[in-house]
C-alpha cells in the first residue's frame, strides 16, 4: 500500500478515478494546470489545496465562488481544514473520499456506504434521497431552485435571491406565489411524508427558505 493519502473520486464524470497526494501541497481546480483537475463546471480554475503537514493533510479553499466542504460544511472562503481517514471532501459538486494509510481502519466497508440524506449531481441534474435515485427527475427550473438551496444550505435565502439566481431569464418581477409554488413542488418530491418538522426545507415566514444543514 502506498505511503501516501489519496481522494478518491465519487461522483460525477471521473467517479472511481482515485488521485495519490505525493506532494507537499497539492493543487485541485478546473485549470488543466492543477494537480487535481477537476472536470466540473462549477468548479473554479484554482479552487482549493491540499498540504500535507505533520504526517496529516490539510485542505484550504483558494476563495472558490462554488465552495470546498468538508463531512458536509462548508469551509469559509479562505478557511483550512484537517482530513480525516474516510472524511467526504466535495470541490463545487465533484465528491471525493479521503483515505489515509496511515489510520487504522476497523470496517472500511461501513465507511464506504455511508451516503447522505440529500445528494444533488448538478453533473447528471440526478437527485438522491436516502441513497436513492429520484423517478421521475425533477423539472428543469424545479432542479435549479433545490440545486440553489443545496449550495447554500445551512443559510436562509431571501425570495428576492431566489428569483435571481433561479430565473435570471425572467426579465420581470417573479412572484412570490411562483417561488412557493415551486419550493412546494420540489418539497413534495424530495420528503413526500410531510410533517410540521420539514426534513429539508424550511419556510422562513415573510422572507424565504433555507436548506438545513444536516441535509447531507
Amino acid at each position: 500500500m502506498s505511503q501516501y493519502g489519496r481522494l478518491i473520486c465519487i461522483s460525477g464524470p471521473d467517479t472511481g478515478k482515485e488521485y495519490e497526494l505525493n506532494r507537499d501541497r497539492m493543487l485541485i481546480g478546473r485549470s488543466s494546470t492543477q494537480d487535481i483537475v477537476l472536470n466540473d463546471n462549477y468548479a473554479s480554475r484554482q479552487h482549493a489545496e491540499i498540504h500535507y503537514l505533520q504526517n496529516a493533510y490539510r485542505v484550504h479553499d483558494l476563495g472558490s465562488k462554488n465552495g470546498v466542504w468538508v463531512d458536509g460544511r462548508r469551509l469559509g472562503e479562505g478557511a483550512t481544514a484537517w482530513l480525516e481517514d474516510g472524511i467526504e471532501v466535495q470541490f463545487a459538486s465533484t465528491r471525493f473520499r479521503f483515505q489515509d494509510p496511515s489510520a487504522t481502519i476497523t470496517a472500511p466497508a461501513l465507511i464506504a456506504v455511508r451516503e447522505p440524506a440529500l445528494r444533488v449531481d448538478p453533473s447528471t441534474r440526478q437527485v438522491y434521497v436516502d441513497g436513492i435515485l429520484l423517478e421521475p427527475p425533477l423539472s428543469v427550473k424545479q432542479f435549479d431552485l433545490l440545486w440553489y438551496l443545496f449550495q447554500n444550505r445551512g443559510r436562509v435565502v431571501s425570495k428576492d435571491e431566489i428569483a435571481v439566481n433561479v430565473w435570471p431569464e425572467v426579465e420581470g418581477e417573479v412572484y412570490d406565489a411562483n417561488i412557493d409554488r415551486m419550493v412546494s413542488r420540489v418539497r413534495s418530491r424530495i420528503e413526500p411524508e410531510m410533517s410540521e418538522d420539514p426534513r429539508f426545507i424550511v419556510t422562513i415566514r415573510g422572507y424565504g427558505y433555507q436548506m438545513k444543514d444536516d441535509a447531507v
